[in-house]
């Protein structure tokens, strides 16, 4: 097996192990940023050599949209004269507070967070060299480490257990701040791992469909019942994002297993995986139902993110056209947030991705936003027009993720940052649609 496959499956792992939560675990993320360089390393080299799996043409616009994201949080941590930081919107606190000290006005950056820009610029070490080797490898390893993937969750679940098995707390919890008595996995936070198991499931299907039991073993079998053990743990989360996108992913997992088995000619893996489904969602329904409808109770929890939304868009206009700086929400927010808001909830993120890098990025992030979603619509587009399952799933998984992106934060953290830059190197080496 060549190295960078190794190496990338290795980066998988450590993502997945170390990368769950999205701050308080500094050394397990650095970790995670070197051992993806040598990834990187080798993908380029390989890219560079013209010796990719995909063509040169078709990698373009991937890597000018890779270059342009991680090109803007250096931009914002360029030193600026005075002369031009201080006629920019939103930086004038920090005029203030250096004329109140009495100090000479010096050169500064466009980030109001210098130290935590640079930290989500080194972040995005490990999703950029993931989708930099899966443009260097192509398609050719995808079933592999989409099964490492499956892997990794279903260690995760298993995990699980003894957290549910210890609602105070104890060593089958990875990180010291995570929502105890919860089932977390190797997340922090159980939001994540919900959105962590859908993004998986209709990779599980696309491996369940990929092929005839007496050639491909038992492989469909298990990643069949990975989907069943996965929709009975969204039950036992009780996530709200999770029970809401739970249809929409297990409604793309069955297309994809019937797109599937309709090309190969083998439907027993389909027909097994929905009768389970059935079972499982029975077991759902008799045992987790009214947990779950709690969650959604008027009463059960006031939505802080929502009333906090218009406080950010509040402050993200104030920062406009560059923004304040990835990574500045926090202190931002702080100085907007009015005091009926002030809870022993921790409000750290806007729980919505766009106005959040909106907030930091400007019309700058906006506007590569928008790209990227051009780019994800024609490459789903040419996906779903394939005889590939797995890019099919990629589609699927990446749009869920960019789903439950709109109600929470979980591509902050290393690990769905990793899965997602997978889906889009999945993508970008997808094959050319049939006619």
């Amino acid at each position: 097996m060549e190295p960078l496959i190794v190496l990338t499956a290795v980066l998988i792992i450590a993502a997945a192990l170390l990368g769950g939560a999205n701050r308080g675990a500094p050394l397990r993320l650095a970790l995670v940023e070197l051992i993806s360089l040598p990834v990187a390393v080798l993908a380029i080299l390989r890219l560079a050599r013209g010796e990719a799996a995909i063509p040169t043409r078709r990698a373009v616009w991937p890597l000018v949209l890779l270059g342009l994201i991680v090109a803007l949080p250096l931009l914002q941590l360029i030193p600026l004269p005075p002369a031009i930081w201080t006629r920019l919107p939103g930086l004038g606190p920090r005029l203030e507070a250096v004329t109140l000290a009495g100090l000479p006005v010096p050169w500064a950056p466009i980030s109001l967070t210098p130290d935590e820009t640079g930290r989500m610029a080194l972040a995005l070490a490990p999703p950029s060299a993931m989708v930099l080797a899966m443009l260097a490898l192509g398609q050719a390893p995808a079933r592999r480490l989409t099964a490492l993937w499956l892997a990794l969750a279903a260690a995760g679940l298993v995990l699980g257990v003894g957290q549910m098995a210890a609602p105070q707390g104890g060593p089958a919890y990875l990180f010291a701040v995570t929502n105890v008595g919860s089932l977390v996995g190797l997340f922090a936070n159980r939001n994540h791992e919900a959105a962590f198991l859908l993004a998986l499931l209709p990779f599980a299907a696309a491996l369940a469909a990929s092929g005839r039991t007496s050639r491909r073993g038992l492989t469909p079998w298990l990643a069949g019942l990975f989907i069943v053990i996965a929709v009975v743990a969204l039950g036992v989360i009780r996530s709200r994002a999770g029970v809401v996108l739970a249809g929409p992913s297990l409604a793309a997992a069955l297309l994809i297993l019937g797109l599937g088995a309709r090309g190969n000619g083998s439907w027993r893996p389909a027909a097994f995986l929905a009768s389970a489904l059935i079972v499982a969602l029975a077991a759902v329904a008799t045992f987790s139902l009214a947990p779950v409808l709690e969650r959604f109770a008027p009463q059960a929890n006031a939505e802080l993110r929502f009333e906090a939304w218009p406080y950010v868009i509040a402050a993200a206009r104030a920062h406009q056209p560059l923004g304040a700086g990835l990574g500045s929400f926090d202190r931002v927010f702080q100085a907007v947030e009015p005091l009926n808001l002030v809870v022993p909830s921790y409000f750290n993120h806007a729980h919505n991705e766009v106005l959040e890098l909106w907030l930091e990025t400007g019309w700058a992030g906006v506007a590569l936003m928008a790209a990227f979603l051009i780019w994800f619509l024609r490459a789903s587009f040419d996906a779903w027009r394939s005889s590939s399952s797995l890019t099919r799933a990629a589609s699927a998984a990446t749009l869920l993720l960019l789903a439950a992106s709109m109600t929470d934060y979980p591509l902050r953290t290393e690990t769905l940052a990793v899965l997602l830059a997978f889906c889009c190197g999945l993508l970008a080496g997808r094959r050319a649609p049939r006619r």
